[in-house]
């Protein structure tokens, strides 16, 4: 599996939400599963406090400046699915891939504004969830330890503000 960043909007990001587009090709001889829903809180059985296994796959945007300034952050989205849910599963037949697009926010970011670069990456896990009393616990398993990125880049200009800090305030009368 393969995941590249193909396109954000806007390309002038700050501390808010952005819309990212993805590819994630299916690069290997075999079908593969891609969880497709946003909520986690889907997937949980119904009734009290129960195992359930999941996979995750967290669709990631690194920022990258290589100065000066240098600059570093990350963002990411995480998708879900599990075969208990077959309408949060897709399969990805050998050669084939899908666009997923989605908003993502910035987790760590530069503390200026930066001219930059963003690039995708991913990870995906095989989970279960155990639940206790007072929380639970989640056993994870890397279900791709030679992941590869595609080398394509975003040019971006990143600016450490809210976008509503952009807006002159309004006078009053």
């Amino acid at each position: 599996m393969r995941v590249a960043l193909d396109r954000v909007t806007p390309t002038h990001i700050t501390l808010d939400s952005f819309d990212a587009e993805f590819r994630i090709l299916n690069t290997g001889t075999s079908p593969i599963e891609v969880p497709i829903s946003l909520e986690l809180t889907d997937l949980q059985p119904s009734g009290g406090l129960q195992d359930f296994d999941y996979i995750s796959l967290a669709l990631r945007v690194r920022l990258y400046a290589p100065g000066p300034p240098t600059a570093f952050g990350i963002g990411w989205v995480e998708l879900y699915g599990s075969a208990e849910h077959p309408d949060t599963i897709l399969a990805l037949e050998p050669g084939h891939w899908i666009r997923v697009t989605t908003k993502v926010k910035l987790h760590t970011w530069p503390l200026q504004p930066v001219d930059a670069l963003l690039s995708g990456d991913f990870r995906m896990h095989k989970n279960v969830f155990r639940p206790e009393e007072h929380g639970g616990l989640i056993d994870s398993l890397d279900l791709c330890p030679n992941r590869a990125t595609l080398p394509n880049t975003v040019e971006v200009h990143f600016s450490p503000i809210h976008s509503g800090a952009q807006q002159p305030p309004t006078a009053k009368p």
